[in-house]
């Protein structure tokens, strides 16, 4: 709200507000969310606890997993049971839940997450439990699992059930706040919502499952990469994007990022939603140097954040942090950061560096800075061949977009280690994550699981559960007044072969592979469809449609994995629908005007060091370069958002439209 209100405009004449939130991700990482009391079927109380049995830190002696987000003690058993095909085990007791809402009552739980096995296909336990529950339990949140994920696996469906109920009054309360204020600070226009899945939902749709916005803000960034390939027209990019306390990293091929489900948060923690494929490490502008017992240097993951910060900032912060060194070595101006208005002290930032990292380790303190980088790089490095070489990529073959207010900083750098002869430096690449905000759609997904093996896959059986999905996406557009006739389709199969444990997805060919609804299903004008499914949706999905799919599954797994095997029967493991409604999208970005010479953009010269020697480095104003102008390292161009560095060997083109092309000199 102080943002918009800086902005000096005036409020009524704004068309729409696109906000992206880390509310969600900070209460799971934090544990900073509700009182959360999980109820499941006898037996299964430890689900949470036990999770699987792989560990993040396979030799690390001292490494202890996370703790779940329930405490044991506000996990309860009910005794209860249906069975896979539906029939009833054990019936269920509604006098024991009643006895079971007074035991909350008195412990006060503000949330209740409810997961009973098999739920995902037979709910109607879960459906009474949770009226009985709302009935005892006025004004607390109350979900149940069958509503957040119809996928099968009990543990990441009650994982995803459990983050649910644990951020749902956290996530709502902000969103009511967030929606009062805007009407008071003068903003008439609607606010659309930053999902996990790429795309934006009204602030009502966005309380119901309030732990899809676990992804909200780095998945601005991901969808960003894609309108700049639009612009730029290079399919394959790696995007960077380094703020103060991480380094989130996403890929974009072909002109689309990847997504991944289930949405893994932090170790032990999956949620079973699509989400924009990103990957975050602890390596941002305020990672802290830290040398360990045996003398090795680290690089965060704790960080000084915005308060005290980096020691330059003169707030009070002491520690040694990468922003620190970046000024150190010439890189970040002391005048010049953030245009002048935020000023920094290197002489703090020397002083902190010196104590902290060069006189433990007998360095020259520049010496100490550039190791800081170096050790901050690597980390970044690994992020990146995690989402390309490990998923069958080489990042040779991209090109590497430097984001937020730190990636330009370390965009030639990281390249240049990863043998990448380009890099893209957008315009406002600190807030090109909000940009990428007003480039999406509304979208909606659902998915369930299927477990049929090819030959034993009916394709009406598939059309009908596809049909149902859909039916259930248009309800929830419904809800947002959106008309049937302005949602366009996508349909995905999970596949592997029979007998692996996990999938993987590709798009449904045919019919209902074309990104656009089926003709056979007719719509109400209520937006629900208008006759039985068994009977409309039969046909949709064809025997040729069906082949497809499984070709191009052994296609990518022998992109990914190394191999195929054409012999092995195939699994459909979950269908997954995803309906998309298109939003008008500002022109954010304009043609620049040509020029050849970039002098007039000079503002005199720096020392910066790069690689252990001090060049004399020419510092341009970005916002007043034009396309066409051509910068050669060493040169600093600064910008209120970032500063990119350009070191020896390296030089940037400016494009149409105000991004820099750099070539790396690899």
């Amino acid at each position: 709200v102080n943002g918009l209100r800086t902005l000096g405009v005036d409020l009524a004449d704004v068309a729409g507000v696109a906000h992206g939130t880390t509310t969600a991700t900070n209460a799971l990482i934090e544990r900073d969310g509700a009182k959360t009391a999980f109820l499941t079927t006898a037996g299964f109380r430890d689900t949470l606890e036990v999770r699987r049995t792989n560990r993040q830190e396979l030799y690390d002696g001292q490494w202890f997993p996370p703790l779940p987000l329930v405490p044991r003690r506000n996990r309860i058993e009910i005794h209860e049971r249906l069975m896979w095909d539906g029939q009833v085990a054990r019936a269920l007791d509604e006098d024991e839940i009643r006895d079971v809402a007074e035991t909350l009552r008195v412990r006060d739980i503000e949330a209740v997450a409810v997961c009973f096995l098999h739920a995902y296909q037979h709910p109607k336990h879960e459906v009474r439990v949770k009226e009985i529950l709302k009935e005892e339990l006025p004004g607390v949140y109350i979900t149940a699992s069958h509503e957040v994920s119809q996928e099968f696996r009990e543990f990441e469906r009650g994982s995803t059930v459990a983050a649910n109920a644990f951020v749902g009054p956290k996530v709502q309360s902000y969103i009511t706040n967030l929606q009062l204020a805007v009407g008071q600070a003068g903003l008439t226009a609607d606010v659309a919502i930053m999902q996990s899945n790429g795309g934006v939902c009204t602030p009502a749709e966005a309380s119901t499952t309030p732990v899809r916005l676990a992804r909200s803000g780095p998945a601005g960034g991901a969808m960003a990469l894609q309108r700049l390939s639009e612009l730029t027209g290079i399919g394959e990019l790696v995007g960077v994007d380094i703020g103060g306390t991480s380094a989130d990293v996403s890929l974009v091929v072909d002109g689309h990022p990847r997504w991944a489900s289930p949405l893994l948060v932090e170790w032990g923690m999956p949620l079973l939603f699509p989400s924009v494929d990103v990957v975050s490490i602890g390596a941002g502008g305020g990672s802290i140097a830290w040398i360990d017992d045996a003398g090795v240097m680290h690089m965060g993951p704790q960080s000084a954040g915005a308060a005290p910060g980096p020691a330059a900032y003169g707030r009070g912060g002491e520690r040694a942090t990468s922003t620190d060194a970046h000024v150190v070595l010439g890189r970040v101006s002391p005048t010049r950061f953030m245009e002048g208005h935020l000023p920094l002290d290197a002489g703090k930032a020397r002083d902190a560096i010196q104590r902290e990292v060069a006189e433990p380790l007998e360095l020259e303190t520049a010496e100490a800075a550039e190791g800081m980088l170096r050790v901050l790089d690597n980390a970044m490095i690994q992020a990146v061949r995690f989402v390309t070489v490990e998923k069958g990529y080489d990042p040779r073959d991209f090109v590497l977009v430097g984001l937020g207010g730190g990636g330009p900083l370390h965009a030639v750098a990281l390249a240049r280690e990863l043998g990448m002869n380009r890099a893209i430096v957008p315009l406002n690449p600190g807030v090109l994550s909000a940009w990428g905000m007003l480039t999406v759609d509304m979208v909606q997904d659902r998915s369930r699981t299927l477990l049929k093996r090819r030959k034993a896959i009916d394709t009406t059986e598939l059309s009908n559960v596809l049909a149902a999905l859909r039916a259930d996406i248009l309800e929830a557009f419904s809800r947002q007044e959106v008309s049937a006739d302005r949602i366009e389709w996508d349909y995905v199969l999970d596949l592997q072969y029979y007998g692996q444990v996990f999938s993987m997805a590709v798009p449904l060919g045919g019919p209902l592979g074309q990104g656009r609804g089926a003709d056979d299903i007719r719509v109400s004008e209520e937006g629900v469809l208008s006759v039985p499914l068994g009977v409309e949706a039969e046909g949709l999905v064809t025997e040729s449609a069906l082949e497809a799919a499984v070709e191009l599954f052994h296609h990518e797994h022998e992109r990914e994995y190394g191999h195929s095997d054409r012999e092995q029967e195939v699994q459909v493991v979950h269908g997954r629908v995803f309906g998309r409604v298109a939003v008008q999208k500002p022109a954010l970005i304009t043609e620049q005007d040509q020029g050849a010479d970039p002098s007039d953009a000079l503002v005199g010269t720096r020392e910066v060091v790069f690689d252990g020697s001090v060049h004399e480095a020419a510092v341009f104003d970005r916002l007043a370069l034009q396309a066409g102008n051509r910068i050669s390292g060493p040169a600093v161009i600064d910008e209120m958002t970032s500063t990119t560095a350009l070191p020896p060997g390296s030089y940037a083109t400016v494009d149409e439209y105000g991004n820099l092309l750099i070539d790396t000199g690899v």
